[in-house]
């Protein structure tokens, strides 16, 4: 498909293309008596009621004639346009390309080819012995075939059943031309002009200084002379309105430079002494030199249009260059971090900190290029780089505007008999999360409080669940802690956004009265964070949640604290379903075991499922929301370990 350039819009009906219309018929000049009025024949068709008197004489024969003669045009008309069902009507075209009868495929092709041949048409400039000849389509003009096609198949299908009616009337009665349209890209025909310009001669110019290192000097005016850019447009415009080839003298304007060699003397003076000597930046203990050649590059030459002379002319720096320059070069030198505040709850409502927050720095770029360029264009003093102060979230001298005035809630988990690896993971893990602050109205994640799962934090191997089997790996037990912030966050009524239950029950999980159910399952597998099985809730209050957690080597401890929320929790609905027998026993082949391994990792297991359902009130005992939590854990029989030389000999036994 031929592309369209949508620009200004142009005459679009050249001579040539006006619809040809056909000479009227002039009726004989009637009969007149002696009293000069119309006879016979004449007098009715003159006198509207001799005609009606006549017609009305006619009676029922008149009537059937003009039933039948309507009928046979309904026909006519019905047959027409069927006849034409996808067709462009008779009669119908477009400037000179005659379209009636075509599909719409032979209607484009031949307006293609008509469109092809204007737009590789040319027109003659000349200018002092040079001839330029550009075609239309070089000049950015353009024929709209989809428009001129559009307009002429539309022609007698009309939505309007009058307007439709009168177009086919007219297509019955005479031809109907219809206009080419033609697009001019300005911008095309710009660079045209620019183009020719180059050609021209020496581009006119004013006087300017020139940089080059440290070293400034002025480049001299040129007078010249450029393409009359309004007056060879409107030649352009006209050639397109009648499509008649033009030859006549380029219009061009002559250019007298409003900035001359001598005007620049006291510019020169300026830029030297900018570039004479570094100037010094600064921020806290640490200090920079910006070279001369560094800033040469941003000197620039301005004009003021109502002055004229040497007071005309400016010497100053490209500041928004500048600006950019100076952020890419010292942003990362300058930028702190604010330093948020580590908190504690003080027993008695409220928080203390037990480090100090700090604030952070930005730089601000367009501030510290206006002061570098007063600098260079002054007396070279030392600039201190601006920047704004990032204040921390978690202020130390403010530490009442984070609303934490009392304990919302606290869950706890017994862990007595794990493995000392196992105790160690829960250790480091509520270690990490103790002291994390939720923001009002954010989300608390588990992940996000202690991070990944890694032995640089002190994590060990220790026994762990990987989907339904039990393995071994690092921070094995770190679930005992997400286990006991959700029962925190249970007891606490705050909504849980994200929560998955074990695969297997777990002894140390249902001990102290906590029934099967009350667990949360962590799992970090993979190294993309997004993927991992994680604890989530919100903090549906206008102010800050501190959760404070330890292990104290047989219990877990987690308490949220916040302002009040009023709440009340209630638990119902608690069940479960009858036990769901082990299912067969597992036995795994693993190619790492030494010769004759047998390793029993798991005693049959009967699957089961619970449910408990949790209901929040506000303080006014309005209902805020109930949910039921649903686990179920499936049945395991017994699973072996083996080498590959004792598969089969484990004693697993199938269903």
């Amino acid at each position: 498909m031929r592309p369209r350039t949508m620009a200004s819009s142009l005459p679009t009906v050249p001579a040539w293309a006006r619809p040809r219309l056909r000479p009227l018929a002039v009726p004989a000049s009637p009969q007149l008596d002696a009293n000069g009025r119309p006879t016979g024949h004449d007098r009715a068709a003159a006198d509207p009621r001799a005609l009606l008197r006549r017609l009305a004489a006619l009676g029922p024969r008149a009537a059937g004639v003009s039933a039948a003669l309507l009928l046979t045009m309904v026909v006519g008309l019905l047959g027409f346009r069927a006849v034409y069902g996808d067709r462009i009507y008779p009669a119908v075209q477009v400037a000179d390309v005659s379209l009636g009868g075509l599909d719409q495929g032979e209607a484009r092709a031949a307006l293609d080819a008509r469109a092809t041949t204007l737009e590789e048409g040319t027109i003659a400039f000349t200018y002092g012995g040079q001839v330029f000849t550009p075609t239309l389509a070089e000049l950015g003009a353009t024929v709209d075939v989809d428009a001129a096609l559009d307009g002429a198949y539309a022609l007698g299908r009309e939505d309007d059943p009058r307007t439709r009616l009168r177009a086919t009337g007219n297509l019955l009665r005479e031809d109907q031309t219809l206009p080419l349209p033609i697009r001019l890209d300005d911008a095309t025909l710009d660079a045209w002009f620019t183009s020719v310009d180059a050609q021209l001669g020496i581009r006119p110019h004013d006087a300017y200084l020139q940089v080059k290192g440290t070293d400034v000097s002025i480049v001299p005016e040129e007078e010249g002379v450029v393409v009359d850019r309004a007056a060879a447009r409107a030649r352009v415009l006209a050639a397109l309105g009648s499509l008649v080839p033009i030859a006549e003298e380029l219009p061009v304007t002559f250019i007298v430079p409003a900035v001359r060699t001598g005007d620049l003397a006291p510019a020169r003076s300026v830029a030297t002494a900018a570039l004479a000597k570094p100037v010094k930046v600064s921020f806290g203990d640490q200090s920079w030199d910006l070279e001369p050649a560094e800033l040469a590059p941003f000197i620039v030459q301005g004009v003021v249009p109502e002055k004229t002379g040497a007071d005309a002319v400016t010497v100053g720096l490209d500041q928004e260059k500048l600006a950019a320059w100076l952020s890419e070069r010292y942003a990362g030198q300058v930028y702190e971090d604010p330093v948020d505040a580590t908190v504690a709850w003080d027993g008695t409502g409220g928080v203390v900190a037990l480090t100090d927050s700090s604030v952070g720095y930005e730089l601000k770029p367009k501030a510290f290029a206006a002061a570098v360029a007063e600098s260079v264009l002054g007396d070279h003093r030392t600039v201190k780089i601006p920047v704004n102060e990032i204040n921390p979230q978690v202020d130390s001298d403010n530490l009442g505007a984070l609303g934490i005035t009392t304990e919302i809630a606290r869950g706890d988990s017994n862990y007595i008999g794990s493995s000392p690896q196992r105790a160690t993971n829960i250790d480091v893990g509520a270690t990490l999360l103790n002291g994390t602050l939720v923001p009002p109205h954010g989300e608390f994640s588990f992940n996000g409080a202690i991070g990944a799962i890694t032995e640089d934090k002190g994590y060990v191997e220790a026994a762990v669940l990987v989907g339904e089997r039990v393995g071994r790996d690092i921070g094995g037990g770190i679930c005992q802690i997400s286990t006991t912030i959700f029962r925190a966050a249970l007891q606490g009524g705050l909504p849980i956004t994200e929560w998955t239950p074990h695969t297997s029950r777990l002894e140390n999980y249902e001990r102290d009265g906590w029934g099967p159910g009350y667990d949360a399952s962590i799992l970090q597998w993979g190294d993309d964070p997004s993927t991992w099985s994680d604890f989530r809730f919100e903090n549906p209050s206008d102010s800050w949640m501190l959760i404070e957690s330890w292990a104290d080597g047989a219990y877990a401890i987690v308490k949220i604290y916040g302002a009040d929320l009023g709440y009340e929790v209630k638990f119902s609905e608690t069940g479960q379903g009858a036990p769901i027998p082990p299912a067969a026993d597992l036995e795994i082949v693993n190619p790492n075991l030494e010769p004759g391994t047998v390793q029993h990792t798991e005693a049959p297991t009967p699957g089961l499922e619970v449910w408990f359902t949790r209901e929040v009130y506000d303080r006014n005992g309005e209902e805020l929301y109930t949910r039921k939590f649903y686990t179920h854990f499936p049945a395991h029989g017994n699973v072996y370990y083996v080498s590959p030389d004792m598969e089969g000999q484990s004693g697993a036994q199938s269903e």
